[in-house]
């Protein structure tokens, strides 16, 4: 076994390689901007140190920020330098306008995220290292969250419109219980297989594809804390997992207008109409490669498009917001009514949107302005990255929080997917990602209660 140092040393020459490899590669070889190349190397540095992070916890922050470079660097600069730029939803700004923006804002992000970490960044691999003795006597409780996660999905559809969000919530408990179990010395992979087994057919069944995603990546974290991973297997891993998500991104808007037009088509009418695209991908790798496919991936991972629009339509057109939505969104998600009587009702992308870049949005669009675009539409450029860098604080300092907690209850640390699952992506405004992380907190806090002082059930 390598000690500590060595480790570290290691970690550190595969950064430094990797990183001097892709430099020179796209210095000599491609057409990439300064600006460009830095972006690019900034976020292989982010990859790098979410795939070495693997098996030594559940760095939440390194996900957020690794989603955010793919969505507000990557995506753009692909789509200024693939010649891909649709006329709606391509970028609306020059190059080094986006980028200079985007760039820092998304480093300072991401120092922000680090900031509080400062100190606790060890915790959990200590916490971690006896897991299994701490998950003994809660083989009981998992049960029981996965069965109050099942109980929560059939009675969803059933209850009224104002417990929805509460229920959605509760769905998610199914996942936490199979953290328990699987590193549990039972490790009951049946119930495993079983859980995300239905995480597949409801995501089939709508043609929603986030959770399944969001979840099986937070899987392999539990998985490689469970089983010591060889950085060859994460990396093959890694180019699995993107092939995968690429051929997903290929077929998923033609399967969206069969499965949410054809009523005729059951739950397993729709699998077998999603596996046969997926087969039909496999055997024709050369439609992966097509330039309508390529348009629709890099449209569907470019989120600076929004920012862009931001920017072309704020002072112009709208005034900056000066940070109206910003304390809106601390306000609405923070205070109580009665000591806000006057607090709006939490915004969401249809009002952030019309508000920031003048698009109305049809019903059923969902679309938002993320973070990046909020800070400029408040407090413009250089606001914009200093706002980014004191949100990051903010996130992170719920998570130092959980770390410092789990010294005590160790299990709280499986509970870090359950409250960040909406924060982590990289679309979301601030109100919609606060009032996610804020009613998780709550509804974790009332599971510990309820099951410890009145089920008597530890977990």
């Amino acid at each position: 076994m390598l000690n500590i140092a060595e480790q570290a040393s290691n970690k550190f020459i595969y950064q430094v390689t990797s990183i001097i490899l892709v430099a020179v590669l796209l210095l000599a070889f491609s057409s990439l901007s300064i600006l460009a190349v830095a972006g690019a190397l900034f976020s292989i540095y982010i990859l790098n140190c979410l795939i070495l992070s693997f098996g030594e916890g559940i760095p939440i922050n390194l996900v957020i920020i690794f989603l955010a470079c793919l969505q507000w660097v990557i995506g753009p600069i692909l789509s200024y330098y693939t010649g891909i730029n649709h006329p709606f939803y391509g970028m609306q700004v020059p190059e080094e306008a986006y980028l200079s923006f985007a760039i820092p804002g998304v480093v300072l992000f991401h120092l922000g995220l680090l900031l509080p970490l400062t100190g606790v960044g060890h915790i959990p691999k200590i916490v971690l290292n006896d897991i299994s003795a701490e998950l003994a006597n809660k083989e009981k409780g998992a049960y029981y969250l996965i069965g109050t996660g099942f109980f929560a999905s059939f009675f969803m559809p059933l209850a009224p419109p104002s417990l929805f969000f509460f229920l959605y919530l509760l769905t998610q408990l199914k996942f936490i219980g199979c953290f328990y179990l699987y590193l549990n010395e039972s490790r009951n992979n049946t119930v495993l297989y079983i859980v995300f087994g239905t995480l597949v057919l409801d995501a089939l069944a709508n043609a929603l594809f986030h959770d399944l995603l969001l979840w099986t990546f937070f899987f392999l974290f539990i998985y490689c804390i469970k089983n010591k991973v060889t950085l060859t297997r994460k990396l093959v891993t890694l180019g699995v997992g993107f092939l995968m998500i690429f051929m997903l991104q290929s077929v998923k808007y033609q399967y969206r207008n069969i499965a949410w037009t054809d009523t005729s088509l059951d739950a397993y009418g729709k699998a077998e109409v999603f596996f046969s695209m997926i087969s039909e991908r496999v055997w024709s790798p050369e439609k992966l490669l097509d330039s309508q496919t390529n348009e629709l991936a890099i449209t569907r991972l470019n989120q600076g498009w929004i920012i862009t629009r931001v920017m072309n339509y704020v002072p112009h057109i709208r005034p900056f917001a000066d940070g109206e939505t910003v304390s809106s969104a601390f306000s609405s998600t923070l205070l109580p009514r009665f000591l806000a009587p006057d607090k709006a009702v939490v915004a969401g992308g249809r009002e952030k949107m019309e508000r920031f870049t003048g698009i109305v949005l049809q019903h059923g669009t969902s679309m938002n302005i993320s973070l990046l675009g909020e800070g400029y539409g408040n407090y413009g450029k250089s606001g914009g990255i200093i706002f980014m860098f004191f949100i990051g604080i903010a996130f992170s300092l719920i998570l130092r929080f959980l770390l410092v907690k789990s010294i005590v209850h160790p299990t709280v640390i499986f509970w870090i997917p359950f409250l960040y699952l909406q924060v982590v992506k990289a679309e979301t405004d601030l109100a919609t990602t606060l009032n996610y992380l804020v009613k998780a907190t709550m509804v974790m806090v009332i599971i510990f209660y309820a099951f410890r002082k009145i089920l008597k059930v530890e977990i």
